[in-house]
């Protein structure tokens, strides 16, 4: 099939907290930085965002913005340990407050075991037939939660990590599923927090066996004429099924920068099916940030 590119979507987490692991200022942005970020997505046309009631102070960001009085659309998310389905819209409504929004365009789960609990997902279908959310969705970790998603009616969209090394979702045939059962796919974490963009000794240093991937994947791309953050942007932004890539900056000079990269995506699928040949079985300590382990 033909393939049209993914749409951007910014990342808001490093605008309410410090996150990753190759965080450029060591620290959040100030109000004002944040505000550059925002205002420089909008000049590159980037129309959609993703926050969470759980990213430090990211949605009141947002809402102090008033990026959805400037046309953003929002992707929030529920924090887990609701425990009624009052509570559950409750949350909806004060993520509402903070974001100085009517409706948020997807209201996703945090937590993808709350798609068991009959009252949570009550609730959210409540705030949808009242107009407060367009679309329900989880975001998930691991390939099983992604295919249980990916088969749940009641769900409509579904954001998962996927990056260059992390192929598990293509060999479980979680994209296809989605896809057959008509969810919207975002992706995250197509720099794996960062470690891509590292020298492979820096992030040998900084996850226990990632140095060898991070080597060979920085090699692949330079052959094929790109750079790392090239490399990885591209070989999300190119897949089939992906409809959104959800990246995260540190200044309003990297959303310029990403945004840039999409001007070569014509181009890079000989570099993408180079890449997915190469990474077919990386092992989980070094794909999974929570199992990551640093040389002391």
């Amino acid at each position: 099939m033909e393939k049209k590119s993914a749409q951007l979507c910014l990342g808001t987490v490093q605008l309410g907290m410090e996150y990753g692991i190759k965080n450029s200022l060591g620290r959040r942005p100030v109000r004002e930085e944040a505000f550059s970020i925002l205002d420089a997505a909008l000049s590159v046309g980037i129309e959609t965002f993703d926050t969470a009631s759980s990213y430090g102070v990211a949605e009141d960001i947002l809402g102090a913005f008033h990026l959805a009085e400037k046309g953003g659309k929002i992707v929030s998310k529920l924090r887990a340990g609701c425990t009624s389905r009052g509570e559950v819209v409750g949350e909806v409504e004060t993520s509402l407050e903070r974001l100085h929004a009517r409706r948020i365009s997807a209201y996703l789960l945090h937590d993808a075991g709350d798609m068991g609990r009959i009252f949570i997902m009550e609730g959210l279908r409540q705030a949808q037939e009242d107009g407060l959310i367009e679309s329900i969705g989880v975001s998930v970790y691991t390939p099983e939660e992604a295919l249980l998603s990916a088969r749940d009616q009641r769900i409509d969209c579904v954001q998962v990590p996927y990056n260059v090394l992390d192929q598990r979702l293509d060999q479980c045939g979680f994209f296809e599923t989605a896809k057959e059962n008509g969810k919207a796919i975002y992706v995250r974490s197509v720099f794996l927090q960062g470690l891509l963009l590292m020298d492979p000794e820096t992030a040998e240093a900084r996850v226990v066996g990632a140095g060898q991937y991070v080597e060979q994947f920085r090699r692949i791309s330079t052959d094929y004429g790109y750079t790392a953050s090239e490399a990885a942007f591209l070989y999300a932004v190119l897949h089939p099924y992906v409809d959104y890539v959800v990246f995260g900056v540190d200044t309003a000079d990297e959303v310029s920068e990403n945004a840039a990269i999409m001007d070569r995506a014509e181009t890079a699928k000989p570099l993408c099916d180079a890449l997915q040949t190469a990474f077919q079985d990386v092992p989980q300590e070094v794909l999974v940030p929570m199992l990551w382990r640093s040389k002391t």
